[in-house]
């Protein structure tokens, strides 16, 4: 059939376990971004500092709401991948059961 698509439980395994791996290398560069901004604008002050702090803090809400979504993704994966197992596991139980399989 068209649009359909297939997969393993070891693919989603892979998968959620990539996605761990791509949510910890953002957290690392934002703490590497964050310790050299604070250097950097550490003495800053005036209009300018808390306009930049204030579009700081937005970015950082923005990269803790993208991680929160990875993790629901890695999370939706691994419950699939769950189930499919699962299922899998039913229906071989169910063939094998059946005379001249």
């Amino acid at each position: 059939m068209a649009g359909q698509f297939t997969t393993t439980a070891e693919e989603m395994r892979a998968l959620s376990t990539r996605i761990t791996q791509v949510n910890e290398q953002i957290n690392t560069e934002v703490k590497n971004l964050n310790a050299l901004i604070g250097e950097v604008a550490g003495g800053w002050q005036g209009q300018a500092a808390t306009a930049y702090h204030t579009l700081q803090q937005r970015w950082n809400d923005d990269v803790t709401a993208l991680n929160n979504v990875l993790n629901d993704i890695r999370g939706a994966i691994d419950a699939t991948t769950k189930n499919y197992s699962t299922t899998e596991d039913d229906q071989r139980s169910a063939l094998n059961g059946v005379p001249g399989a």
